[in-house]
């Protein structure tokens, strides 16, 4: 038998190919998203961050479609961001007129424009970061690598909604708090943001991810891709590179004294500091946990052919 990295079959015994160029092309995403956030950070006077953020979400959906294509199909993937966005707007939608499921809120202007109370690129978000959320959540359970198990229709959505939230608790507190994208009406606990927005996050991204799984119930198998091809090695270094962006922050924001919407006042040091130490150990522990998991996969992949 001779192993090719980019044969692929399906559950039903269907031979397929991921081509090399989309492998190549999802990594040209990754660089470039990679570059557009550097240059915001280093010379903020070529490259604002508030329009890095409309670029990088441009890429990061041109990611996700490109690479869950690959798996899901494009009606699949499709279905999955169309998911992300009716959701993630019907819950914020709901939130900012009730206060549940994230707290009592508002969006700024730069947010850029809006359908009824929320910005566009709102459902993009939750969509992208979903994804990587998915598909890492798939290597760390290891259905991605054999037959699906049935238990894990309702495991898969649960571990991923934690890691997708893992990033939101690194970045909402800058979002709100230091370049007041949105306004809490009343502030909370961890840097302005209410304890009950992370929640929100979680069931969001679970209502997400469980329709999903539902979906994928009905539709046709996933092609199941060899653990030693480098597709799923894509989505934990893209998780890895948006994790260090904390820690980067860290070092490079300056010293000032920041006050929320509802009157508290934060050293920004304190913020972003924390904001790195939570990366490292929540979005830093599953890269680590990932690759490990990935690797030992790759290599009885490869023992076996």
């Amino acid at each position: 038998i001779v192993y090719n990295p980019y044969s692929t079959r399906s559950e039903r015994g269907t031979v397929m190919s991921i081509k090399p160029h989309s492998l190549v092309l999802a990594w040209g995403v990754i660089g470039l998203w990679l570059i557009i956030t550097l240059t915001s950070f280093f010379a903020p006077a070529l490259l604002s961050a508030n329009d890095a953020r409309f670029i990088n979400v441009t890429l990061m959906s041109v990611f996700t479609l490109l690479h869950g294509a690959q798996r899901y199909r494009l009606s699949g993937i499709l279905v999955f961001f169309a998911l992300a966005v009716v959701v993630a707007n019907a819950t914020e939608n709901l939130s900012i007129v009730t206060g549940f499921p994230f707290g009592q809120y508002h969006h700024t202007a730069a947010m850029g424009p809006r359908i009824a109370h929320v910005p566009l690129i709102i459902g993009p978000i939750f969509a992208v970061a979903g994804y990587l959320g998915w598909a890492i959540a798939g290597v760390l359970l290891g259905d991605v690598f054999a037959a699906p198990r049935r238990t894990l229709a309702l495991a898969r959505p649960v571990i991923a909604a934690f890691v997708t939230t893992a990033w939101d608790f690194c970045v909402d507190a800058i979002g709100g708090t230091v370049n007041r994208d949105w306004i809490w009406a009343d502030g909370g606990p961890w840097f302005g943001v209410p304890w009950l927005n992370f929640f929100g996050w979680m069931l969001t991204m679970w209502l997400i991810f469980q329709a999903f799984a539902v979906y994928l119930k009905f539709a046709a198998a996933p092609i199941r891709v060899p653990a030693g091809s480098g597709y799923w090695l894509q989505p934990i270094v893209f998780w890895a590179l948006i994790a260090l962006q904390f820690p980067l922050l860290a070092a490079i924001v300056p010293a000032a004294t920041l006050t929320d919407p509802a009157g508290g006042e934060w050293r920004s040091t304190d913020l972003f500091a924390s904001m790195a130490l939570v990366s490292v150990f929540t979005m830093g522990f599953t890269v680590v946990l990932a690759t490990q998991l990935w690797w030992r996969a790759r290599c009885a992949d490869a023992a076996a052919t």
